[in-house]
């Protein structure tokens, strides 16, 4: 029965016009929405026409004629009444499995944090191992156990073992650059204030993406000892070849300076050790110093440089900040 057939048989019913045959009808009709087990669809389709009813009924008045029957006067009371029932069980089964939210999975992520001179190590929930730089942090998920890939986002430097998970790609965010792997290890070197955003490879593969400020995707693959190297000033991803493993000097205790100036010396210096470094002489940030310390204390490579540099000295001030003074006559 079609939905105008079924609003012309209520209407003749209400007006007294229904035969027998049509009123029984109807009768069958109405008994058809008593299913308990019907689908959701069947609801939603029952739902419709029991409106459709209700309101026919509000419009002509409920006001038995004499040749109406109990039984058909009794369906459509009830057929009222359902209208609000349905009305009820569906708005209940929207708000208890919401379609639009049923893949969504309520996560809760931890941050971990390392200050400047600080070095830390966690274990993730997946068995991944990160060792921190100092002044770095890195968000992750509590668990991926729910979740098809294994992200995180870093901001400074760290090193990963990823446990491996081929069904389960492990991903790293970082500003404008996203390394993606199924199980190595490997160095990201991302800090704000650093001018590139490198990802060196120590075993396995690994890509690397870089998003160009005009939206274009850069990727490239990494097998052990490539580097791809994104520069935030010329906005591209360039890949290298390293022929050492001193990208890895800070995770093994060591402080390396290949003839650098005392300016950038003191700038590794302020990361390692958590210390600021003032200049009594403008000159001084000039000097240059190659050196190579593991584990060393503070005291050891100031004394180590003022040795080196025959004019250097040292004054320890207030608020963890040292003051480089004298010349360098080397």
């Amino acid at each position: 029965m079609t939905e105008k057939e079924l609003q012309n048989l209520i209407d003749k019913y209400i007006s007294g016009n229904c035969s027998q045959e049509e009123q029984e009808l109807l009768d069958k009709v109405l008994d058809s929405y008593t299913d308990a087990d019907a689908t959701l669809p069947e609801i939603e389709e029952e739902f419709r026409i029991q409106s459709e009813i209700y309101s026919h009924i509000l419009k002509k008045g409920i006001a038995p004629n004499k040749t109406h029957s109990t039984k058909t006067y009794k369906w459509l009371k009830i057929a009222a009444a359902m209208v609000l029932l349905l009305f009820s069980l569906s708005a209940a089964f929207y708000t208890i499995n919401p379609f639009e939210k049923e893949n969504v999975v309520a996560q809760s992520f931890v941050t971990k944090s390392t200050e400047w001179g600080q070095r830390s190590t966690l274990t993730l929930q997946d068995g991944t191992k990160i060792t921190l730089n100092a002044g770095s942090s890195i968000e992750f998920p509590e668990s991926f156990n729910a979740l098809s890939t294994r992200e995180v986002k870093l901001n400074g430097e760290a090193f990963f073992e990823v446990a491996k998970n081929p069904n389960k790609p492990f991903i790293i965010h970082t500003e404008n650059v996203t390394t993606q792997v199924l199980g190595t290890s490997f160095n990201v070197n991302a800090y704000d204030f650093s001018e590139n955003i490198s990802v060196t490879v120590r075993t396995g593969k690994v890509r690397v993406q870089s998003e160009n400020k005009d939206g274009a995707i850069n990727t490239v693959y990494l097998t052990p000892n490539q580097m791809a190297a994104y520069s935030k000033k010329g906005d591209e991803l360039i890949t290298s070849t390293v022929d050492n493993e001193n990208y890895l000097d800070w995770k093994n205790g060591i402080i390396r300076f290949n003839d650098i100036t005392f300016l950038e010396a003191s700038k590794m210096l302020t990361r390692w050790y958590g210390i600021e470094i003032d200049f009594q002489s403008p000159s001084l940030k000039n000097c240059h110093v190659t050196a190579r310390y593991e584990k060393a204390k503070l005291h050891v490579v100031l004394e180590s440089i003022k040795f080196a540099t025959k004019g250097m000295d040292y004054e320890y001030l207030e608020n963890h900040t040292i003051l480089l003074k004298g010349s360098c006559n080397h």
